[in-house]
């Protein structure tokens, strides 16, 4: 019998349960699971499920019995992939689910920067209409997104559909290839080159070792003073601490972030300082959070246990 062990329940919301497997299992949930608690509720585990629990060499090693790990999203940089092949460990993950999620929720972020709509809001609510002797309002500038240029960083899935949905509003968009690459390939643009020609920055890798700090404060002195950073992807794909000084110096207008280096987010976070800049929008890692994507979250999690279960490769890293 497996016993599958589920370290962080509370990512999940409770609406869209988690679908037990057809095969004999004990199942044990926890709402949250702090690292230092990891190994002891998964010793026992043959199937441990998580989607952001830190699962490292030193506690995995603690954890005899295990087979699977069960990642409930599309990046498993929380998981030592190296230890997890060396010992037979397979992982599977959540594939293509959020790609419509992310993508809107990036145009959301660009569509509310260039037409300035959190400051707008913020002007009405203390009374700018209603005190107006004019029937139209301009306290900010609206920039349309049409015929500015969008670059990706990152052009998979969710890099592409940004890329397709940017297109549709008439943007240029363009494709910025790996920052250390000595060629660039066709349909793509060198790296910094990318940068310097964009209003917009839509960031959407992975964080791998190859990624971190990606975009630093060098990075962001060659973009437009008037351009936007957009990470969706991995807090750590941009230093943040360079991105708050950027935004502070007015090296570039602002940006939007669903995600942070910590999550959730610490009081002495970079971004904190952020948080009242009008030209800044953060959002608590809620991109890929939309209903029809938890529908098919839950659907390939319950396909991937049963397929580990019949011997079938189905969405596995390793």
């Amino acid at each position: 019998m497996e016993r599958i062990v589920h370290l962080d329940a509370i990512a999940i919301p409770a609406k869209f349960p988690l679908p037990r497997p057809s095969f004999a299992h004990e199942w044990v949930s926890y709402e949250n699971t702090p690292y230092e608690l990891i190994a002891e509720r998964c010793q026992d585990a043959t199937i441990v499920v998580t989607n952001k629990c830190r699962l490292t060499a030193e506690n995995m090693a603690k954890m005899p019995q295990l087979k699977l790990i069960a990642e409930l999203a599309t990046g498993y940089n929380n998981i030592d992939i190296d230890y997890c092949r060396s010992h037979n460990i397979a992982v599977t993950t959540i594939q293509g689910y959020s790609t419509e999620s992310v993508a809107e929720h990036t145009l959301s972020m660009m569509l509310a920067l260039s037409r300035s709509l959190v400051k707008t809001h913020k002007k009405m609510q203390d009374g700018l209409w209603i005190n107006a002797n004019c029937f139209c309002q301009l306290p900010y500038p609206i920039v349309d997104l049409h015929g500015r240029t969008l670059t990706v960083v990152g052009s998979g899935a969710i890099g592409s559909r940004i890329g397709a949905l940017a297109s549709a509003f008439g943007m240029q968009v363009l494709k910025a290839e790996h920052k250390k690459a000595l060629s660039v390939r066709t349909g793509y643009t060198a790296f910094a080159e990318a940068l310097a020609q964009a209003d917009f920055v839509s960031v959407n890798c992975p964080l791998t070792a190859d990624t971190l700090n990606l975009i630093s404060l060098e990075d962001m002195k060659v973009m437009k003073k008037s351009a936007f950073i957009i990470n969706n992807a991995r807090g750590g794909v941009v230093n943040e601490a360079d991105f708050v000084q950027a935004v502070t110096e007015g090296i570039i207008a602002g940006g939007a972030a669903d995600v942070a280096s910590t999550e959730p987010l610490p009081a002495d976070h970079p971004l904190v300082k952020l948080q009242h800049n009008d030209n800044f929008i953060l959002t608590p890692h809620q991109a890929w959070m939309s209903d029809d994507c938890l529908v098919e979250l839950c659907r390939q999690f319950g396909e991937n246990l049963e397929a580990f279960h019949e011997g079938r490769a189905v969405r596995r890293i390793v």
